[in-house]
């Protein structure tokens, strides 16, 4: 940001177009970690971990989503046809992370 002057919205964007440069041209893939920074992953071992952290990240915030919204929600309006979907198809995607996480481990 500070090297090109940009704006945190105008990095964020720019890196999400790189992200899918790489893929529609098979590059490696592009990842964030604490001590390299942006790069290009060089190993199979870089995406995985990268990978692994991700799916635990997202795992946490399903899991406050239901506990802290969703059940709430449906505690007070069972009935309510947008919360149970929401449920639904959010359990449906805790499920497989929940099994992506699985098979990582």
């Amino acid at each position: 940001m500070g090297a090109c002057e940009l704006s945190q919205h105008q990095t964020r964007i720019g890196l999400a177009a790189l992200r899918d440069m790489c893929g529609e041209r098979e590059w490696p893939p592009l990842i964030w970690t604490r001590e390299t920074g942006y790069h290009f992953a060089v190993s199979e071992q870089e995406p995985e971990a990268w990978e692994r952290v991700w799916i635990s990240e997202k795992l946490t915030q399903f899991r406050r989503m239901i506990t802290g919204t969703l059940a709430p929600h449906l505690a007070l309006y069972p009935t309510s046809r947008w919360a149970n979907y929401l449920n639904t198809q959010i359990r449906a995607v805790k499920a497989s992370l929940e099994m992506a996480a699985s098979q990582t481990s």
